[in-house]
């Protein structure tokens, strides 16, 4: 029996005989009316009906942007990156902290529409602080849309703002019949480990589900904490919470997209309970968690370029190029928070984002494949110069040297104390005057009837 196999078989062990907790009135009933066994507000699974809804999910979909070259596949091997989430502080080079704003928020959007290594953006990015709670999912929303046309990362809001998000896509991209057949939106619904989906959650996956817009279902336990200690315990647990939410996605709209995702790790127990999203055995159970996602024939999500350092430093680096590296080497089809974040998913940092984006880049090249054929074999110019020659300034070298990977931050003829920071200075300097220089638009009277149903939310959108 193959290890993916005895952790689903404890997943549906876990299904069955201890349940899973449902804080949400209406998905309780969706559940019981599809023949789930209900006790009060846990429900029971057997392994017949979490497959049968299961089997209905897509194994890849397309994320579909603004503008079409920026069209995504999640899936199958395609791997995609996704820039810091859920921060609500900025931390700057000196690890100074500070609380974030939505000017902040606006110059993630523009970094990340600017580098080349993502397809999609938006999302909370930033937490902004001036923001009232209850229209800040509207707000972001709304702000990605004039700052981006790339594919859509949605925060999730509560369940009015939902409502009018998905109002507005219908508006946005040719109405809802449209909107279900090209999906526009995905969206994180955490759970709430252990074995329990909250309300606010279940009303996103609802009313995304409900749209066909993509939904990732994961949890992000911490072992010995909100998991048990053991990783593979963990691993199944996370597997019962995970497939809970995507059965109830199924049962709403069969072929509705969704993504597998075990976002778990350690607990630094030292002093106090810390999610160290950067340790050793979250890249092992996110790398599981994908093996998990090809067994059920799901797309996967996973964490990367993260970190537990409060500042920019060594530890910074090494750690966020591990989660990146194990990430891609996985096969992650969506790796979040891969660009900015700091200090256990507690505040993102501008000049850490620039140095992911080159982790990410560096990552990306080590992994590529080497083209052996006739030409690159180059063997007639090999016997040409023999032993005592130089390659320099030989034909294929100049026709080709500008195909070797050259670092945009860190040259490496970097010289004094400084010239590292300077590098990252001038690299954000260059992507913001690249969004400038060609700003992503949209049309005047489209926009004027998003904001007008945005704006039932009473929040005034500029």
């Amino acid at each position: 029996m193959t290890r993916e196999q005895m952790i689903h078989n404890a997943a549906m062990e876990i299904m069955r005989d201890v349940g899973v907790r449902i804080h949400n009135e209406k998905a309780a009933a969706i559940l019981k009316d599809h023949g789930i066994k209900m006790e009060g507000d846990t429900a029971f699974f057997t392994e017949e009906q979490v497959m049968h809804w299961v089997k209905k999910a897509p194994e890849s979909f397309t994320l579909y942007a603004r503008n079409p070259k920026y069209d995504t596949v999640i899936g199958k091997d395609h791997i995609n990156p996704a820039a810091t989430y859920g921060c609500a502080f900025i931390d700057d080079w000196d690890g100074n902290r500070r609380r974030g704003t939505m000017d902040d928020y606006i110059k993630c959007l523009k970094l990340v529409e600017a580098e080349d290594s993502y397809s999609i953006n938006g999302g909370i990015m930033i937490q902004p602080g001036e923001i009232p709670e209850k229209t800040a999912a509207v707000e972001l929303f709304y702000t990605a849309l004039l700052h981006s046309e790339k594919a859509i990362m949605l925060p999730t809001g509560f369940k009015d703002e939902m409502e009018l998000i998905v109002e507005a896509g219908c508006e946005l991209f040719g109405g809802k019949d449209a909107f279900i057949e090209k999906p526009r939106m995905i969206a994180l619904i955490n759970t709430v480990s252990p074995l329990t989906l909250d309300e606010r959650m279940l009303d996103c996956l609802m009313i995304l589900a409900e749209y066909g817009q993509p939904v990732i279902v994961c949890p992000a336990a911490m072992l010995g904490a909100t998991g048990s200690l053991s990783m593979a315990g963990t691993i199944a647990s996370g597997a019962a919470e995970s497939l809970a939410g995507i059965v109830l996605a199924e049962m709403i709209r069969p072929g509705t997209p969704v993504v597998f995702g075990i976002q778990s790790t350690a607990a630094d127990m030292r002093g106090g309970i810390t999610f160290a999203c950067a340790a050793p055995e979250g890249t092992l159970m996110q790398g599981f968690a994908t093996n998990m996602a090809k067994f059920y024939g799901l797309p996967s999500r996973g964490g990367g370029c993260q970190t537990d350092a409060p500042r920019i430093n060594c530890q910074a680096g090494y750690e966020s190029m591990l989660t990146f590296s194990s990430a891609y080497r996985h096969g992650i089809n969506l790796i979040m928070e891969a660009g900015g974040v700091m200090d256990s998913v507690n505040a993102t940092s501008f000049e850490k984002m620039v140095v992911d984006f080159e982790i990410i880049r560096q990552v990306k090249a080590s992994f590529a494949p080497i083209k052996v054929n006739e030409e690159t074999l180059n063997l007639e110019e090999i016997k040409e110069i023999g032993h005592d020659g130089s390659f320099v300034t030989a034909d294929y070298t100049l026709e080709n040297f500008r195909d070797l990977y050259s670092p945009h931050v860190g040259p490496r003829s970097g010289k004094g104390d400084a010239y590292f920071k300077e590098s990252i200075d001038t690299e954000m300097e260059r992507l913001l005057k690249k969004y400038e220089s060609n700003k992503p638009k949209l049309d005047t009277e489209q926009r004027e009837k998003v904001k007008a149903i945005l704006e039932k939310s009473g929040r005034n959108l500029n």
